[in-house]
């Protein structure tokens, strides 16, 4: 009997245009032994607090999410996915193997990463990397002053492994947040995080939040 890693994830969207360019299937990891100050998603540091999802489910729901919404990408943030390398591997190469983008954030510099056990199997997958931890002291400038969607800080590098996404335009323009409900009347909410804060606060509405 074949078996699929298990990946610990925070939370998944089948689709999104607010995490990566085009519309992506978009899964947080749980989490994260860097821990930036300052950082988004603070409760997704800790693991043992999401939810374990085998790989194959997930390729099943990517499958399902282009079926139905047309989603060209993948995207993988946290919390810290390089922390779970062997499933986000397996994820990876299904989305590849898909013809899908794969496009990851990680806190970690690329030559930091070069030194992690089982990345070398991963970055072939990859279309772009978005490396380096958050530092809120350099914050992106927004979109007016040449700001980059999508990046949290002006130390974030995009390391293109393909010409996928290596347009600078796919990288300009107004920041995006995407909002929903939950059927228990919970808000869910992501994408950039100071225009999300910014929502929330007018929404007066205490969110579930990922950035």
């Amino acid at each position: 009997m074949t078996t699929t890693p298990l990946l610990e994830i925070a939370a998944r969207v089948p689709v999104t245009s607010a995490e990566g360019p085009g519309r992506r299937f978009a899964i947080w990891v749980q989490g994260c032994g860097l821990r930036c100050a300052s950082c988004c998603n603070p409760q997704m540091f800790v693991r043992g607090r999401g939810t374990a999802v085998s790989v194959a489910t997930l390729l099943d729901e990517l499958d399902a999410a282009r079926d139905r919404h047309g989603i060209e990408g993948l995207t993988i943030l946290g919390g810290e996915p390089l922390e779970q390398l062997a499933a986000v591997t397996a994820l990876c190469e299904g989305a590849a193997r898909r013809g899908l983008g794969v496009l990851v954030f990680s806190g970690y510099a690329l030559a930091e990463a070069r030194e992690l056990a089982g990345f070398a199997a991963l970055w072939p997958l990859l279309d772009t990397l978005v490396d380096g931890r958050y530092d809120a002291t350099q914050p992106e400038p927004p979109a007016a002053r040449g700001g980059r969607r999508f990046i949290g800080s002006r130390n974030q590098a995009l390391r293109h492994r393909s010409d996928r996404y290596r347009d600078p335009q796919l990288w300009s323009g107004a920041p995006r947040v995407e909002v929903s409900i939950d059927a228990d009347g919970g808000l869910r909410a992501h994408g950039e995080p100071g225009a999300l804060g910014e929502l929330l606060r007018a929404l007066g509405r205490a969110p579930r939040a990922t950035g």
